[in-house]
């Protein structure tokens, strides 16, 4: 399928406000500090800037960000960049112990994602976690966006993944900010922006030990 087109690398700036204002209380990086092994290598798949990668990294814990736009990488950040696509991972089978995409890649209300998860279950550890974190729609930021943006749940429950949501928002510093992006989502001008907006985020799990890791918060379900 090759690399999306992705704005952050022609629009840093743009980047800078998309990440620091979604889910700026950090519940979707707590979630995945908890769900992720302690230590070993995590392989973080469409990285961006490495914004989550540098959070979840510790002294135990390395995370090696894969990002097909040489644009959005940033060298001086202490992390072990590596070029590629989801559907051509670089690595041989089983050199991870656990992998994780972040509003990346995996589209999959339009995109055939089947050949980057094939990837991602190769190059994992049996055992391992596989973490997909996707939009869920149905909330304020909705609003604001073009298309529907929101995850196919049921190609997830096919795919074997558990599902839980997690409800933050989108917070902006100011409202140059949020009328710089929010007028970017709408591809239209949003002359009075609001600075919070509702957010629901989906986070699809598999693979997780459960004997080793514990259950997620809550039984995970699926909507009917």
């Amino acid at each position: 399928m090759g690399v999306i087109y992705f704005y952050g690398a022609d629009r840093p700036d743009l980047f800078r406000i998309e990440r620091e204002a979604m889910d700026r209380a950090g519940k979707v990086i707590a979630r995945l500090d908890a769900l992720l092994p302690e230590s070993g290598t995590i392989l973080d798949v469409g990285a961006g800037d490495g914004f989550t990668a540098e959070r979840l990294r510790t002294t135990a814990r390395e995370v090696i960000p894969l990002e097909p736009s040489q644009g959005m990488l940033r060298p001086a950040k202490l992390l072990w960049w590596v070029g590629g696509e989801a559907e051509h991972l670089p690595f041989h089978d089983g050199t991870f112990d656990a992998a994780y995409s972040t509003w990346a890649y995996f589209f999959s209300r339009y995109l055939d994602v089947r050949p980057g998860l094939d990837e991602l279950r190769r190059v994992v550890k049996p055992g391992g976690i596989l973490i997909i974190v996707e939009n869920l729609g149905q909330d304020q930021l909705s609003d604001y966006t073009q298309g529907d943006t929101s995850a196919d749940l049921n190609f997830w429950k096919k795919q074997g993944f558990e599902f839980e949501e997690i409800q933050t928002n989108f917070e902006f510093e100011n409202a140059d900010d949020a009328r710089a992006l929010l007028s970017l989502y709408r591809g239209t001008d949003v002359s009075e922006p609001p600075l919070t907006l509702s957010y629901r985020v989906g986070l699809f799990r598999q693979g997780l030990v459960e004997s080793a890791l514990g259950p997620p918060a809550g039984s995970p379900s699926w909507p009917t």
